[in-house]
């Protein structure tokens, strides 16, 4: 993130992808002029329906690993690890 925003230019624009650890500390003197700053999970509404549909005739199956609420951290930190290769889902009743 360091790397990105230091090779930013003005007026430009980095755009966060998934989540990772790290910080990075935003200042008026320390970023181009006009720089933004982004973060996503996604794309569009559109992209977002051809992606269920997809799902719905059975094309895609995502990678998921469930957790009940009581193993919530153990999700948490498997994420931080980057251990996951899908998705974690906390499931309030059970996995």
């Amino acid at each position: 993130m360091d790397a990105a925003m230091k090779s930013m230019a003005v007026q430009g624009r980095c755009t966060i992808v998934g989540i990772a650890g790290g910080t990075y500390e935003w200042s008026f003197f320390t970023n181009p002029y006009e720089a933004t700053l982004t973060n996503t999970y996604w794309g569009t509404i559109e992209e977002l329906h051809e992606v269920v549909d997809l799902y719905r005739v059975g094309q895609i199956e995502p990678e998921v690993e469930r957790f009940s609420l009581e193993n919530g951290l153990d999700a948490y930190r498997k994420m931080e690890a980057g251990e996951l290769s899908g998705r974690a889902v906390v499931v309030p009743h059970g996995e």
